[in-house]
């Protein structure tokens, strides 16, 4: 009787870690599709405090509000709204 619980609350383990791979999978953002020899980051209104992943516009995410494109070997910073218009 023992050996039956041990084995049904490891199928449960099992499948509730399944399940948060799954959604973690589902979570994660699309890798940008841009290739850069520059390095650079992205800050958005809506992710403070957070430089996202990204040296183009195009990596800016979807929902992304007043997002700025920040390039570490210039300097130099964009607005990524200014070029979705």
């Amino acid at each position: 009787m023992a050996s039956m619980k041990l084995l049904s609350l490891t199928c449960i383990l099992l499948l509730l870690l399944s399940g948060l791979v799954v959604f973690g999978a589902a979570v994660a953002p699309e890798p940008c599709p841009v290739v850069c020899v520059q390095g650079g980051y992205i800050t958005c209104d809506n992710y403070p405090y957070q430089k996202l992943d990204g040296c183009a516009c195009e990596c800016a995410p979807k929902d992304g509000v007043n997002c700025v494109l920040h390039l570490l070997v210039t300097g130099d910073s964009f607005n990524c709204s200014a070029a979705k218009a």
